[in-house]
């Protein structure tokens, strides 16, 4: 992807990197700028980068072919062109690209979340405050990129600095005031997001998900506390006291902070009140003052996440009752714990869960009103590696009453049974897990077992298609199944039945 600048006279290079060494040139202009020797186009600023697959330096004679005035090196190569060297070409290419794209968070009052997990969830009920309140609100999260509600493209997010640099400049252009960034950790540990300073930074939890990129816990730590970095003069931290890492790293935060909590004392406190499937009364409580909201999910993790997004927004300056309006507006985050209902007598979540830490939550979150079993549709992906999914296995037998393993999508052709070993090696008596590659029918297997009284909780997948169905390449996800599924035993006998629906699961299967 060849970034453009927003200026057709461009920027020069030293104002953006001014401790850079020179060879060949003391300056340049730079106004456009490509990370990949492939996608080079006359002109071009060439970021030589290197990550685990690949050595961008050795990509220099296809770039200087394709057109590229200036290497942007580690270190000096043989090249007919000047070259600029840095200590780190993924920083500077995070800053070349904010810089090209006009330092969108200039303009924006910008949130940064992070979190081993809840970030969209966080990034989906503050964006529901702040649209409650009247604020035009541009939005980067793992649901993809938009304004006002509305998506920008549908291409997935990867979290690199071309795209961060893009779609923050598009709000600017739509005239966003807010905009809110979910950032993963290895975006932070890459140095993506360089150039993107934050109003507010949301430390949400720091688990022991994703330690296989980082190495230790310590590691894991460090990467997603540098969120901090980005804070603008002035920014303010916003942390969880009741997570046990993030609350060990308060005397350590020397930005100004607030904290939110359940079970510890915080500046902004949460409370259940009541408690029914698909519906909850919380309290939130700031000093003296306190609210009762009426809310679409339930669990403690969703008060948990409230509670950031409320925190977020007193600091953006919004009062009580405009937080508890936008909660209550925020009636479903797609996959993240998403109730579905369509009059059964039994429970259905829909989760992305798909870690044992993520799974082991999900089902302290379902199990408040659980009267029956719990019957739970297990994922693998490509991306697990096996210890992830021997602990997923653990967590699901002692968690559910039955398991039932699957993939993400739906398997036509030849199925790959080892990472399904994989999971039901974690289990004392494997034997009891029934095994479905095909997603579709695990999760009407699920439906079907289940009685009144009953909780199914369909993990893994989320709001991710698990396949695509008609001409349109309509995207089914899970959510779709399980209401197309009931519907259709809803209809069954009655003199409804031959009636056109509109959910039918013949059309998914």
């Amino acid at each position: 992807m060849s970034v453009l600048g927003t200026s057709r006279l461009g920027i020069p290079l030293r104002s953006i990197l001014p401790d850079a060494a020179w060879i060949g040139a003391e300056d340049f202009v730079v106004r456009s700028c490509c990370g990949k020797a492939d996608e080079c186009r006359p002109g071009d600023l060439f970021v030589a980068l290197i990550d685990a697959d690949e050595d961008g330096h050795l990509q220099v004679d296809q770039a200087v072919r394709a057109g590229a005035s200036l290497l942007l090196v580690e270190r000096l190569v043989v090249a007919s062109v000047p070259q600029c060297v840095v200590p780190d070409t993924r920083r500077a290419y995070a800053l070349v690209c904010q810089a090209l794209a006009g330092k969108p968070t200039d303009y924006l009052a910008t949130i940064g979340v992070t979190g081993s997990h809840g970030k969209t969830s966080i990034a989906s009920l503050l964006e529901s405050i702040l649209a409650a309140s009247g604020k035009r609100v541009g939005s980067i999260t793992s649901f993809g990129a938009t304004v006002a509600g509305r998506g920008l493209g549908r291409e997935p997010m990867v979290w690199s600095a071309p795209q961060l640099s893009f779609f923050l400049a598009r709000q600017v252009l739509e005239e966003c005031s807010h905009a809110i960034v979910e950032l993963p950790s290895q975006c932070l540990a890459s140095h993506q997001a360089m150039g993107v300073e934050l109003d507010l930074a949301i430390l949400s939890n720091i688990r022991r998900h994703h330690l296989e990129q980082h190495g230790t816990l310590a590691n894991y730590r460090r990467v997603k506390s540098r969120i901090l970095q980005h804070l603008k003069p002035g920014g303010l931290a916003i942390v969880n006291a009741d997570d046990p890492v993030c609350h060990e790293l308060l005397p350590e935060i020397t930005v100004p902070c607030l904290t939110y909590g359940i079970q510890q004392e915080a500046n902004v406190r949460g409370q259940i009140l009541e408690q029914a499937w698909g519906e909850q009364v919380i309290m939130l409580s700031v000093g003296d003052d306190s609210i009762i909201v009426r809310t679409a999910q339930t669990g403690v993790q969703f008060l948990e996440h409230a509670l950031a997004a409320a925190t977020a927004a007193l600091a953006l300056g919004l009062a009580l009752p405009e937080i508890a309006r936008g909660l209550e507006q925020c009636h479903v985050i797609p996959g993240r714990m998403q109730t579905v209902q369509c009059g059964q007598a039994f429970g259905v979540m829909v989760d992305a869960a798909d870690t044992a830490d993520q799974l082991a939550v999900l089902f302290k979150a379902a199990k408040f009103d659980s009267v029956g079993r719990t019957i739970c549709v297990c994922t693998h992906h490509p991306e697990q590696t096996r210890q992830e999914r021997y602990h997923l296995g653990r967590i699901a037998e002692r968690g559910a009453d039955l398991v039932v393993v699957t993939g993400r999508t739906t398997v036509n052709g030849e199925v790959n049974y080892e990472p399904i070993h994989q999971i039901l090696d974690g289990m004392k008596r494997p034997g009891r897990a029934q095994v479905m590659p095909d997603r579709i029918r695990a999760i009407e297997w699920a439906l079907a077992e289940a009685r009144p009284g009953d909780t199914v909780l369909v993990a893994g997948a989320g709001h991710l298609p698990i396949v695509t169905a008609g001409e349109d390449e309509w995207q089914v996800t899970d959510a779709d199944v399980c209401q197309a599924w009931l519907y259709e035993q809803s209809q069954l006998g009655s003199p409804a039945a031959n009636e056109a629906i509109v959910y039918n699961i013949d059309d998914y299967r």
